[in-house]
């Protein structure tokens, strides 16, 4: 395996729950699927074996609007890149730096559905929480003696 350095993140990474393309913007090709993301990176798997140490200028088309867009654009390093033995494709580990604070934010609240999808795929069942009256008043009008 290869790794640009040792340092390891310690932001909480959203596995996606989407199928979403990452492109490289010099090539208009795919550099590869994302598994997980995370404000300040992304692991991707790809049919090739990435660069190490490179940088890649990246367009993310999105499944759906966020902040009124339909992609996201953003600056991503490649930190480490090893081959997945059971998929026999390779998947790579990017930091990303954002041209924009607008782009950084969208990235935040794509990994944030995430999160609220896998949290709906474990409890299918549950339905919002619906309040039927105040607990505090409810306690309070209990009598203490």
């Amino acid at each position: 395996m290869i790794v640009a350095d040792e340092e390891k993140q310690q932001t909480i990474r959203r596995s996606a729950s989407q199928a979403l393309l990452v492109y490289d913007l010099q090539t208009e090709l795919p550099l590869g699927q994302i598994l997980d993301m995370s404000a300040r990176g992304m692991k991707i798997m790809t049919e090739i074996p990435i660069t190490v140490y490179r940088m890649y200028y990246c367009r993310m088309p999105l499944e759906k609007k966020i902040n009124g867009k339909r992609e996201v654009f953003f600056d991503a390093e490649c930190r480490w890149c090893r081959k997945n033995e059971e998929t026999s494709w390779f998947n790579a580990g990017f930091k990303l730096r954002y041209p924009t604070n607008a782009d950084a934010e969208i990235v935040r609240e794509l990994v944030r559905s995430w999160m609220i999808d896998r949290v709906e795929k474990f409890n299918p069942h549950s339905a919002p929480v619906r309040r039927k009256g105040r607990l505090l008043h409810k306690i309070m009008a209990v009598n203490v003696w």
